[in-house]
């Protein structure tokens, strides 16, 4: 398994992702000629960021997916408050557009936002309809490993 980082002037390296994410950041860091105290992180070519750099004894394995292209961004914190700003350290126009720089805008402003609560969605019934029911509570219908439903007894 390996992802391509995208970084520099048109420049690009391949890592192994089958570490934790500090460790992968380290070596990215290393490799992609940063400095030492520079901090970075990656997002896909969409600008979703991959939040590595926060949980650093996560396996990077987990979080990217086989083959994936990945840009290389920097964090900047401002001040006090500890808002990440992130900014690109490739120099394409191609792949860094006014959309992409506009998703990483939106995804720091979500990230930086800790307030926010995310409702669970409800599993559908037979009819399609929205249901709480756990799918192990009582009058559940069991499959077989075929799909096909079984009898309750």
């Amino acid at each position: 398994m390996f992802i391509t980082v995208l970084y520099g002037d048109h420049e690009s390296a391949i890592f192994n992702p089958n570490c934790k994410t500090s460790l992968l950041l380290e070596n990215i860091k290393t490799r992609c000629h940063c400095d030492s105290n520079v901090e970075v992180e990656l997002s896909d070519t969409q600008g979703n960021i991959k939040f590595l750099a926060e949980t650093p004894s996560r396996y990077a394995n987990e979080v990217l997916t086989e083959r994936e292209t990945c840009i290389l961004l920097r964090i900047l914190k401002n001040g006090e408050e500890q808002k990440a700003e992130y900014i690109p350290l490739l120099n394409d126009e191609e792949a860094i557009t006014e959309s992409f720089l506009a998703r990483l805008s939106t995804k720091e402003k979500l990230s930086s936002t800790s307030d926010k609560t995310v409702k669970k969605k409800g599993r559908k019934d037979d009819r399609g309809r929205e249901t709480n029911r756990h799918p192990r509570s009582g009058g559940a219908k069991s499959t077989t490993p075929t799909g096909r439903r079984t009898k309750q007894r």
